[in-house]
């Protein structure tokens, strides 16, 4: 079988559903978490690094975590109100419950924007607030 080469190897069962690698840009703006997701800024306070090569898979209930093409974290997810580091007052978040301990980042604030997914872990107090491009 060979693969496309515009997806990584890490993707290969994605890339079977997907058929094809286009970035179809027509998708509505409400279509919500469930995607497939690659990381396009990191901010923190932290040495400056090239952006890591993760990615982050969302179904409907369950998510997925890559770090250079390799599973870190899995488990299911539910919307929450939460409050997070260095932040004020709740917002909509998620509240994530994994196959092994995430260690401060089971609970973070999102902001979904188009094609567009932040999520912030509480960075005035160093944690990451990481930016996604939705890949599908």
């Amino acid at each position: 079988m060979k693969l496309h080469p515009c997806f990584p190897l890490s993707f290969l069962v994605f890339a079977a559903l997907a058929g094809g690698c286009s970035k179809d840009n027509s998708k509505p703006a409400d279509e919500g978490l469930v995607g497939i997701w690659k990381l396009v800024d990191r901010q923190c306070y932290c040495s400056p690094a090239p952006t890591p090569n993760e990615s982050l898979i969302f179904t409907a209930t369950n998510f997925s975590f890559f770090a250079n093409g390799q599973p870190r974290y899995s488990g299911t997810y539910a919307p929450a109100a939460v409050t997070v580091c260095g932040i004020s007052g709740a917002a909509p978040g998620l509240r994530l419950s994994s196959n092994r301990p995430i260690i401060g980042l089971s609970e973070m604030q999102y902001t979904l924007t188009g094609n567009q997914l932040v999520l912030d872990y509480g960075g005035p107090c160093d944690a990451p607030r990481d930016t996604y491009e939705r890949v599908q």
